[in-house]
């Protein structure tokens, strides 16, 4: 067994252990029963706290960043647990923006070590453990937690929350959740609590009629994002292009100028409002307040990897679109930028994503390049090219690979195909910056 008397032993523990971040299906351990001991050794900590559930196929992780950030704004202390990382395993748990410190990770494993391995908890089970348990060390007044994969059978699925929300149904992981919009919006409708509401996106039609069908076996009032009529128009917050959604709040129709740039927010805006209006009572927040804490969430690096762009004097993007649904709206954002240079897209995609839906849409571009992760489960070029013939693989070293991108320097440039790409893009960046 082992024994947690400093902190690289906690890291050297969890990069031990298999992750769906790195090892996909093999990794992942679907079901409650580990993860509710533990959490029952630990006086549950999940039932002290309020929190907002969030699930779905896409944009789950922006509307709970959307959500942190409103409460935040208002004033309560707030509790954010999201997933995959992107650089540290701290990302995944904050409290007002400021991520875990390691001397809290260390103090939990000290404590409970021994049960976790015990119970052979999963990297994603013994995480989420992790916030249940700081976020009520720390007393914070509400949590916003997002799923993992699905929701009946996701880990988070413990708690009993004030909302659930279910942000998009679309095609991802059907070896897990099924082949059909009806099944997989069945196992996401698990995080349906009987009574409590649940805020729903904008779902295909057999997607939303399951959603409706099972809240109303648990009678669960369900609030359309679409009632909020949300709208954008182009011309956000700052000189670089942004958006100005429109959603309906209290009576009045909110205008809310942003620095995102993307079309799609417009259902997560909407979802973080229904959200926030169930919640009024209990936590009110004003329309100022509201708007004030979208104003420049890209700029404050509070939602990396969604359209954001890298430089300020490049127009180089990088968007974590990681399955059909998620493509297509990024292909609606690169539309509406009205560039008169067509992008270069630059592609790092998953073995279990390389199909014909996830690559064709990219078709369209005349240069197309791929880069693969140094992962297990990351597809190699061979993959891409049925889907993709035209595709060229990058340089093979890093010296070259950033020479390369040094000529682009006048390019549209998109990478894109994974939230795990996004490290090493950076990575690149900052090497381009410090030539």
């Amino acid at each position: 067994m082992v024994r947690f008397n400093n902190v690289d032993a906690v890291y050297r523990y969890l990069n031990g252990l298999p992750s769906f971040q790195v090892q996909g299906a093999r990794a992942a351990r679907l079901g409650l029963d580990r993860i509710r001991e533990f959490c029952r050794r630990m006086e549950n900590p999940e039932k002290k706290i309020p929190v907002v559930h969030v699930a779905g196929s896409n944009g789950k992780g922006s509307v709970c960043v959307m959500l942190s950030r409103i409460y935040e704004q208002a004033g309560y202390r707030c509790g954010l647990y999201t997933s995959p990382h992107l650089d540290t395993v701290r990302e995944r748990f904050r409290i007002n923006g400021g991520m875990i410190t390691e001397q809290a990770m260390l103090h939990f494993f000290m404590n409970y070590g021994g049960d976790l391995q015990e119970l052979d908890l999963s990297y994603f089970e013994i995480t989420t453990a992790l916030a249940f348990w700081w976020f009520a060390v720390e007393e914070v007044d509400v949590a916003i937690v997002e799923t993992g994969l699905g929701g009946r059978l996701d880990a988070t699925n413990i708690v009993e929350p004030m909302v659930s929300v279910i942000t998009t149904i679309g095609h991802d992981h059907q070896h897990f959740l099924g082949n059909t919009l009806a099944e997989i919006a069945a196992e996401k409708a698990g995080i349906i609590k009987k009574g409590r509401p649940v805020v729903v996106g904008d779902l295909p039609r057999p997607a939303l009629e399951t959603v409706r069908r099972i809240a109303g076996e648990r009678g669960s009032p369900v609030f359309p994002a679409n009632a909020k009529r949300p709208g954008h128009t182009p011309g956000g917050s700052t000189a670089a292009k942004g958006y100005t959604y429109f959603v309906d709040r209290d009576g009045d129709r909110l205008e809310i100028p942003t620095d995102l740039m993307a079309p799609v927010h417009k259902w997560n805006i909407a979802m973080a409002c229904l959200v926030t209006e169930l919640n009024q009572q209990r936590f009110p927040i004003s329309g100022d307040q509201f708007c004030r804490a979208l104003l420049n969430i890209m700029s404050d690096k509070s939602l990396p990897a969604r359209f954001e762009r890298l430089l300020p004097d490049h127009h180089w993007y990088f968007d974590g679109a990681h399955n059909p649904q998620a493509v297509r709206q990024l292909m609606q954002s690169i539309s509406g930028m009205g560039w008169s240079r067509e992008p270069v897209v630059v592609l790092s995609i998953m073995k279990d994503k390389a199909t014909k839906k996830m690559l064709e849409p990219f078709s369209v571009f005349k240069k197309n390049y791929y880069y693969s992760l140094h992962t297990e489960r990351a597809a190699d070029i061979a993959h891409i090219t049925p889907h993709l013939p035209d595709v060229a693989g990058l340089p093979p070293t890093e010296e070259e690979i950033v020479h390369f991108f040094a000529g682009l320097n006048k390019e549209v440039v998109i990478f894109t195909g994974s939230f795990y790409f996004y490290s090493v893009v950076r990575r690149w960046i900052y090497l381009i910056k410090a030539r």
